[in-house]
């Protein structure tokens, strides 16, 4: 299979789940809504500490509900080239994204304003009669690698940012999860 395919079928698989589970909470509840966005504590890591929950339950108490996938898809690593990089997909789990690169130092702005588009922190994009927001959930960056759940965003937030790191000069691309030990 080819990276492209791979992503977009691991996207659709996960987006599927998700939508099996927003759709069961709230039958489950009076009062709730999918991907609610909360500004985080000064003492996060999370990009700009926007985080998008899963679910949020308001039946008298707010209850934060965080959607499990019951099933991964497994896959035998796929290489292949992206721009200017050495591209290897490892492990590909949609709200678990670890991209780890050699990039020397990000485009802050660059990030920034790819947070902007696929996170929509303004709700730009937001269409109130759509199931879902085609956004990411949370973004966090770190030394060497950039973690990503992806939420409900389309394969192109996924290919965007691997564009940005290329043309920050990343010459190789790892594609892993934080949890890939653990689900194997």
């Amino acid at each position: 299979m080819d990276a492209a395919a791979l992503v977009t079928r691991v996207r659709d698989h996960y987006v599927d789940q998700f939508s099996a589970f927003a759709n069961e909470q709230r039958r489950s509840c009076t009062q709730g809504s999918s991907e609610v966005k909360f500004q985080l504590s000064e003492d996060s890591e999370v990009f700009q500490r926007l985080y998008c929950v899963d679910f949020i339950k308001n039946d008298g108490d707010v209850q934060a509900v965080e959607f499990q996938p019951e099933n991964i898809l497994t896959f035998d690593e796929v290489s292949a080239s992206f721009g200017s990089a050495a591209l290897l997909i490892q492990y590909l789990r949609w709200d678990d994204v670890v991209i780890f690169h050699d990039v020397q130092a990000l485009p802050h702005e660059k990030v920034a304003e790819w947070f902007r588009l696929w996170f929509d922190p303004d709700d730009e994009r937001h269409d109130q009669d759509a199931p879902l927001s085609d956004v990411i959930h949370s973004l966090l960056i770190q030394p060497s690698s950039i973690s990503v759940d992806y939420g409900t965003a389309a394969p192109g937030a996924f290919w965007d940012m691997l564009e940005l790191l290329v043309d920050a000069g990343a010459t190789t691309i790892r594609v892993s999860s934080s949890r890939a030990d653990a689900d194997s």
